[in-house]
């Protein structure tokens, strides 16, 4: 019997929930939601993959000791059961005593497992972000107590289109099954993602990713229609603003978060694009607040079609530009810096030549000084290199610059419309309506987190803290008088002259300031 009035407390009570990329950074922060939302919650089953059989526990037990789940019994972790298989296999490779115990007891599917690169190769795209979504869908329809599908999509998997993105499922220009096809004849597709073979493909779509989010969006229409199945759009997912800690950030891997790692650091010191774009951002727990409430919401009506929701900021209530986050960087920066970074953390908006010149002049040309060394000790020859680094945050950046350079508006109607129909103390505690949010507040808290959780260093900001980072800022210029004084020298001793040294050491001291 369907009822409506229920808490997500009690709709969770007594449920057993299938996860697809818990152990990811979004994924664990479901689980540990999952623990919480309800005390009577039933098993978790973790999708697992592990080839030799022997490192699933393993993984669990590592994202079980992280501080997010510091709060939570021995016993709670009993609840959480990992399961080893393989996204795009025929049900899983789960062994028919698995796929036993799932069909009949699982209740709830969260399918947050993509790869999220945005220029990964189209077949492996296919495969994991379409093809493993079939296999989900596949499963669900086996479950005999299906009480709620939910994917994790993306808001960006609509971005071939302009103007006010709707909360509704865009018809793709490929079959997804067409695609599929393909996919397993990987002959028939171009290797690389930024070839003339797949931009033909994916047609206006800036990569892969958000191309085959867009189908498996279409593949779910197609299969699931009459069942209770929710689409979440997330946008650029930032650090946890409040639940279960302030500032959480997984590994700091990918996208932003990979980006403010280097940033806090001192390393990454430039960013691109139009400085009064709309980027949409939001925190990870108000995605994953917006998961549990979808599963709620379809789980307690009768819906005829998927209920898709955007989970994101936008240009209406509380938005924030490009320059606008540029500036909330370095402010936040500055009341929170690490107990160590390589140079003075800024970051400024550059385009076009500027920008590629001060890459290669403070990024590769520094990298460059530190990447001899380790080759000629053999150093980095079991880690990646800074100079790797600095070309893989190239590589990231230019992937984001499509994204950086446009507007997209995303309605949020729908979204606000299933907010509201939540018991008030859900809608308290399980809020996802950005407009809630502080930017400023959110930033400083990741910054907080990425000291305290991925680089381990102390939590609170100290006298120590403020006096390095005013030597920081007194080095940062006395760094241009150092660069003019021994471009002075240089050319007086090439050219004994006084003024045309002067002149020329001048020249780079204002061409380094503009820059």
């Amino acid at each position: 019997m369907l009822d409506n009035r229920v808490t997500l407390e009690e709709f969770f009570s007594g449920k057993n929930i299938f996860v697809t990329g818990g152990t990811g950074f979004l994924g664990s922060v479901l689980i540990e939601s999952l623990l919480t939302v309800s005390s009577n919650i039933g098993k978790i089953y973790v999708l697992v993959r592990d080839k030799n059989g022997s490192l699933a526990e393993k993984r669990i037990q590592r994202m079980l000791s992280k501080p997010l789940f510091k709060n939570h019994s021995q016993e709670a972790f009993k609840k959480i059961v990992p399961v080893v298989g393989e996204l795009t296999a025929e049900n899983l490779d789960f062994t028919p005593t698995v796929l036993h115990d799932i069909t009949k007891n699982v209740n709830i599917i969260f399918h947050s497992a993509a790869t999220i690169k945005f220029n990964s190769p189209l077949q492996i795209a296919i495969d994991i972000n379409v093809l493993g979504t079939l296999r989900t869908i596949q499963l669900a329809k086996k479950i005999e107590n299906l009480s709620a599908y939910v994917y994790l999509s993306t808001a960006f998997c609509n971005s071939n289109n302009r103007g006010l993105i709707l909360e509704k499922v865009y018809p793709s220009h490929k079959d997804p099954y067409e695609m599929m096809k393909l996919s397993s004849t990987p002959d028939l597709l171009p290797d690389h993602s930024d070839s003339a073979g797949v931009k033909e493909i994916i047609g206006a779509h800036p990569n892969t990713y958000t191309f085959t989010k867009q189908l498996a969006e279409n593949l779910i229409v197609k299969e699931m229609t009459g069942l209770p199945v929710a689409i979440i759009r997330p946008s650029v997912v930032y650090g946890t603003y409040e639940h279960p800690v302030e500032g959480w950030v997984g590994n700091a891997n990918s996208g932003h978060l990979g980006f403010l790692a280097g940033y806090v650091k001192g390393v990454f010191r430039t960013m691109t694009g139009n400085p009064s774009s709309i980027i949409a951002i939001i925190p990870c727990d108000y995605v994953i607040n917006s998961t549990l409430a979808m599963a709620w919401y379809v789980g307690t009506r009768n819906i005829a079609q998927p209920e898709v929701i955007h989970c994101t900021s936008n240009d209406e209530k509380n938005s924030i530009t490009l320059k606008e986050l540029c500036e909330t960087f370095n402010r936040c920066a500055a009341l929170h810096p690490c107990d160590k970074f390589l140079w003075k953390p800024h970051c400024q908006l550059r385009n076009s030549f500027r920008y590629t010149i001060f890459f290669y002049l403070f990024h590769i040309l520094p990298a460059m000084i530190v990447w001899i060394p380790e080759k000629i000790t053999g150093l980095g020859i079991r880690r990646m290199s800074v100079l790797d680094a600095m070309r893989v945050f190239d590589k990231g950046t230019k992937a984001f610059d499509y994204f950086m350079n446009q507007d997209f508006i995303y309605s949020v109607q729908n979204s606000l419309r299933i907010m509201s129909l939540m018991d008030e103390k859900d809608a308290e505690r399980y809020c996802f309506d950005a407009a809630r949010c502080d930017w400023s507040e959110l930033i400083s808290r990741c910054f907080k987190g990425l000291r305290l959780y991925y680089f381990k260093e102390s939590a609170e900001t100290t006298m120590k803290h403020r006096i390095i980072r005013k030597i920081s800022e007194i080095g940062y210029y006395l760094g241009f008088f150092v660069i003019y004084a021994c471009a002075y020298v240089f050319f007086y001793v090439v050219l004994r002259d006084h003024l045309i040294s002067f002149a020329v050491a001048s020249v780079i001291l204002l061409f380094l300031i503009w820059l």
